[in-house]
């Protein structure tokens, strides 16, 4: 057995192993360092903001620290990640993309991104409130990160599903408990979310065809959206 044959032997075995495929090609060696398990990820939280070890991990509860630090090693060694103090008096190591590695990455999340939101309608659709929950409490780590100024409370109904949501400069709080007067009411299902929030359609036109419908504050209910998505949404 020659020597990438046995590393892919290994690699078979264990999935934390880099991959080599030994082709000499520039998309084999793209997938050396991205085509590994959680690493596009990884890449999808810190192209939101920087953010610290903790943060990555509680955004990913199913990836376990050493390979969390396993793949940001690879990263920051590739040129793609970056670690960087923040001033006191937070002091916190954050890991950021560089801007070459934003460069070279972004347009491979965006084509992922797409290509997921033209087969979402064919997979599996949340069934309560808990899935919902769960991810906006992740994606609720990047709004407070990117400093939106979104503040309020709202209603988000995705899929019939309706979540209570409260919002300040330090707080994301998604609940089942719905809010008496909230500021805005939003309306829309996952498919429709995700297909927005990455381009593939726009607010005209979500809106018009009846699939996202907003009430109460429009200009914060616009806030609240763009800030979750991957492109800018609101006009």
């Amino acid at each position: 057995m020659n020597e990438v044959a046995a590393r892919n032997d290994e690699s078979s075995r264990n999935p934390d192993s880099p991959p080599a495929y030994g082709q000499g090609c520039p998309i084999a060696i793209a997938l050396d360092v991205l085509g590994r398990r959680w690493t596009m990820l990884i890449i999808r939280d810190l192209a939101h903001a920087p953010l610290r070890f903790l943060d990555l991990a509680a955004i990913n509860p199913g990836l376990s620290p050493s390979l969390l630090t396993s793949r940001l090693r690879a990263l920051e060694g590739a040129g793609i990640v970056a670690r960087r103090r923040l001033p006191p008096p937070e002091r916190s190591v954050v890991y950021e993309l560089t801007p070459g590695g934003r460069e070279a990455v972004m347009p491979i999340l965006g084509a992922l991104a797409r290509f997921g939101g033209l087969i979402f309608e064919s997979s599996p659709q949340p069934t309560s409130a808990a899935p919902i929950l769960a991810q906006m409490r992740r994606n609720g780590r990047w709004l407070l990160a990117k400093r939106q100024g979104v503040v309020g409370s709202f209603v988000f109904e995705v899929d019939g599903q309706r979540i209570g949501l409260t919002i300040d400069e330090h707080r994301f709080e998604p609940s089942a408990e719905l809010p008496e007067r909230p500021t805005a009411s939003i309306r829309t299902t996952s498919a429709t979310m995700t297909r927005l929030s990455n381009g593939l359609v726009g607010l005209a036109e979500a809106e018009a065809t009846g699939r996202l419908s907003i009430a109460g504050d429009r200009e914060a209910a616009l806030a609240l959206i763009d800030a979750l998505s991957m492109v800018p949404v609101a006009p």
